[in-house]
């Protein structure tokens, strides 16, 4: 018996979007406090100017010239405000960029069983003599189960995930390895 299980495409284009969502963010965080905010402080200096002159009918003719709306901004940003921005920017975009890296490094990954074991998403090879253990806890209600394993003296484990990877080749994979488990038990 050989079986493949691939990424779902679904799990891609979700994974893809989260990172490039998290970009994007950061580049509005970034965009606000390089432009966004300099500009309302422009704005509010120059209303503040003609209100304390009592001459809010020059504002209005001043802000149309100037293509900017009558209303004035409530207040000014303050530093720290805008610095925020750039804060807030880094981390959405440094956290897309790991989305992006995390994404990348998966989107390449197979889950595979043969005759003689099974080949774990990171390539590990696991006969089937290696599996200690099936963790089946979460099987039923979210489609995840730990296969975990000892080669040369080295213990781990891996998660088949039935969304991740394609569900009919996820779940007959698991239901192989079960069975090799249940059988080993009894013999």
């Amino acid at each position: 018996m050989s079986l493949t299980a691939h990424i779902t495409p679904i799990w891609k284009k979700q994974k893809l979007f989260v990172g490039a969502f998290l970009l994007l963010f950061g580049a509005w965080f970034f965009w606000d406090g390089a432009v966004g905010y300099p500009r309302t402080n422009e704005r509010y200096a120059a209303w503040k100017k003609y209100h304390d002159a009592g001459q809010d009918a020059k504002w209005r003719a001043y802000a149309a010239s100037r293509g900017w709306k009558a209303q004035p901004p409530e207040h000014a940003m303050t530093e720290i405000q805008i610095r925020g921005q750039f804060l807030y920017g880094s981390i959405a975009a440094f956290s897309g960029l790991l989305a992006l890296l995390y994404w990348w490094r998966q989107i390449g990954r197979t889950l595979q069983l043969d005759d003689e074991g099974v080949t774990s998403p990171a390539g590990t090879r696991v006969p089937f003599s290696a599996i200690t253990g099936l963790g089946l806890k979460k099987w039923e209600s979210k489609g995840l189960a730990i296969v975990r394993y000892e080669v040369g003296g080295r213990k781990g484990e891996f998660v088949v995930d039935d969304y991740k990877f394609e569900t009919e080749p996820a779940r007959a994979i698991v239901e192989e390895i079960k069975r090799r488990l249940e059988a080993r038990a009894a013999g």
